[in-house]
C-alpha cells in the first residue's frame, strides 16, 4: 500500500493470500474510513471493472477506483549518508518538541522540526519564536549529522509511523529528502531548504533565580488559572524566596481573579513576570520527572523550564510585554 501528498509518502507491505496479482488506485480517505469502522478480522478485497469491492465480516463496500498510471513513485534517498537511533527515542524527541513549532507560514523553516546530531546524541528542536524546546535522545551509530528541516506536519506523521515499531532505525538523508526503513514500512519526506534560527545563542548561561516545584502542583494550578485567564491567556508569575512559594495569578475583567499559590525551593533574587499560560502548560507534557526546574533572570527576560531529574530536555517561554 501506498500513498503521497508529494510532500511526503509512505509504502507500507502486508501479508495476505493474494489469488490473483493486480494493481489499484482508490481515494485514501474513503478507504480509511471504511476499515477504520469495519468490524471482522480480515477483509476481502477484489477489483470488478472500475469498482474496488471490500467485504468484512459484518460490512462491504464499492469505491470508485482512479487511473494509476499517474501515481508518483516514492523517491529513494541514497545510503551515504545515515544514522542509526532506536524508533521509540525519535518519537521521544519528535513529540517532545514537534508541538512548538510555528503555525504560520511566514517564516517557513519555523514550521519545522529540526534534527541535528553531534558528539553521539541526536537533537530535536522546534520554535514559533513565542517559546522553544529542545530534546536530546543517543544516537546508536552515526557521526555528526548537519541540520535537517523535517516540516512540523511531515515528522508528526513520521512519529505516528513509528509508535508501533520497536528496535532500532535507520534514518537516510541528503540534501533534500529524509527517509526511514523499517519492517515492512518505508516513509520518505522533503526537507525544507532554510536557515534555523541560531537559538544556541540566546539560551541563557547564568541565572538570578532558580525555583523547583512538583510537576503535579504546577499543572494543576496553572490547568486551574486558565479559567480566570484573560484573551491572551496571560498569567502572572511571582517567585518570592522569603515565603518559599511562587504566586500565580490570573485575571479577567469579564469572569474574575484567582491566584494559586505553589510551594517551592528557591534560591536567588524575587522575580515577577508574565507568561502565556497555555505556553507554561504545553512544557509539562515532555516532562515525565516528579519535579520542574524553573530558571529566571527577571523582568523582560526568558524564563527556561527543565525537568529537574533529566538533562534531556528543555524549554524556552518568552514573557509577556503587557
Amino acid at each position: 500500500m501506498r500513498a503521497t501528498n508529494l510532500e511526503c509518502g509512505v509504502e507500507i507491505t502486508l501479508a495476505g493470500k493474494v489469488s490473483e496479482d493486480g494493481t489499484v488506485a482508490v481515494p485514501g480517505g474513503v478507504l480509511a474510513g471504511f476499515l477504520s469502522n469495519a468490524r471482522g478480522k480480515a477483509v476481502t478485497a477484489e477489483l470488478k471493472g472500475e469498482l474496488f469491492k471490500l467485504h468484512t465480516e459484518r460490512a462491504e463496500a464499492s469505491i470508485k477506483t482512479i487511473p494509476h498510471g499517474d501515481f508518483p513513485v516514492l523517491p529513494r534517498v541514497a545510503a551515504s549518508n545515515s544514522f542509526t537511533v532506536k524508533s521509540q527515542d525519535l518519537v521521544k524527541a519528535i513529540r517532545g518538541v514537534a508541538y512548538c513549532a510555528s503555525l504560520s507560514a511566514v517564516k517557513p523553516e519555523l514550521q519545522s522540526v529540526l534534527l541535528w546530531a553531534e558528539g553521539g546524541k541526536l537533537t530535536a528542536v522546534a520554535t514559533d519564536s513565542f517559546r522553544l524546546a529542545e530534546k536530546t535522545v543517543p544516537l546508536r551509530k552515526g557521526g555528526d549529522v548537519p541540520q535537517l528541516l523535517l516540516p512540523a506536519r511531515n515528522a508528526a506523521e513520521l512519529m505516528r509511523i513509528l509508535e508501533s515499531q520497536s528496535g532500532d532505525i535507520e534514518v537516510y538523508y541528503n540534501e533534500n529528502q529524509l527517509s526511514v526503513q523499517t519492517d515492512g514500512t518505508y516513509y520518505t519526506s522533503r526537507l525544507l531548504d532554510g536557515a534555523f534560527p541560531n537559538y544556541r545563542q540566546i539560551l541563557p548561561k547564568s541565572f538570578s533565580t532558580e525555583a523547583v516545584v512538583l510537576r503535579e502542583d504546577f499543572g494543576s494550578a496553572l490547568k486551574s488559572l486558565s479559567i480566570f485567564a484573560d484573551k491572551f491567556a496571560q498569567v502572572s508569575l511571582a517567585i518570592e524566596p522569603d515565603k518559599k512559594s511562587i504566586f500565580l495569578t490570573s485575571r479577567n475583567p469579564d469572569v474574575g481573579e484567582q491566584v494559586s499559590t505553589v510551594k517551592a525551593t528557591i534560591k536567588g533574587d524575587q522575580a515577577a513576570m508574565s507568561f502565556n499560560g497555555r505556553y507554561l502548560a504545553d512544557s509539562l507534557q515532555s516532562i515525565s520527572g516528579d519535579s520542574v526546574r524553573l530558571h529566571s533572570n527577571g523582568p523582560g527576560k526568558a524564563m527556561l523550564i527543565k525537568d529537574a531529574s533529566d538533562e534531556s530536555f528543555l524549554y524556552l517561554a518568552m514573557p509577556m510585554n503587557r
